[in-house]
C-alpha cells in the first residue's frame, strides 16, 4: 500500500502524542533534574513536529486527485509480494525463537534463506552471512555492552 502523506503524517503525529503520553509516567530519578522520560518525550517532539510538516506538505504539494491509500506498483509483483511475506515470517520467528536457538544460528540461517530468495551463490551467501552474524556479535556483545541472545551457543561464545 501507498498512503498519501497527510495520513502518513497523521499517524506519525497520533504515534508521537502517544510516545510523549507514556514518557509522563515514567517515574523521576531521585535527585536528578531530570529522568528517564525526558529523551522520550525529546524524541515525540521531533517527530510530532516533522509529521505535522508531513501533513502540511502532503495537503500543499499533492495533486488534488492523489488517492488516500493505493497498491503501490511493487506489491503487484509476485516475486516481491513473496520477498516481503518471507522477512515478515523471517522477522516474527526471531521474535519467537531468539531465546532458544539464539542469535547467532538465527542470522545466519535468516541471512542464508533471504540471500537464496535474491539468487546470491550459496558459499557466498554462507560466507558473508556468518561474518556478519559474527561481526553483529562482537559489536553488541562486548563493544556496545548489549548482549544478544547465544541460545544453544550458551558457554561456547
Amino acid at each position: 500500500m501507498k498512503f498519501h502523506d497527510s495520513v502518513c503524517g497523521a499517524a506519525l503525529f497520533a504515534l508521537a502524542v502517544f510516545i510523549f503520553a507514556y514518557a509522563l509516567t515514567i517515574p523521576p530519578m531521585p535527585g536528578q533534574q531530570y529522568g528517564a522520560d525526558v529523551f522520550p518525550r525529546l524524541v515525540a517532539i521531533g517527530l510530532g513536529s516533522f509529521s505535522l510538516m508531513l501533513v502540511w506538505r502532503g495537503w500543499k504539494y499533492s495533486p488534488k486527485d492523489t488517492p488516500w491509500a493505493a497498491v503501490a506498483p511493487w506489491a503487484r509483483d509476485p516475486h516481491t509480494r513473496g520477498n516481503f511475506i518471507i522477512a515478515f515470517v523471517l522477522t516474527i520467528g526471531y521474535v519467537l525463537l531468539d531465546e532458544t536457538v539464539g542469535f547467532i544460528p538465527l542470522g545466519i540461517a535468516i541471512l542464508m534463506i533471504l540471500f537464496v530468495r535474491q539468487g546470491v551463490p550459496w558459499r557466498k551467501g554462507a560466507l558473508i552471512a556468518v561474518i556478519m552474524a559474527v561481526m553483529t556479535q562482537i559489536l553488541f556483545g562486548q563493544m556496545l555492552r548489549v548482549p544478544l541472545p547465544r541460545g544453544v551457543l550458551t558457554g561456547w561464545w
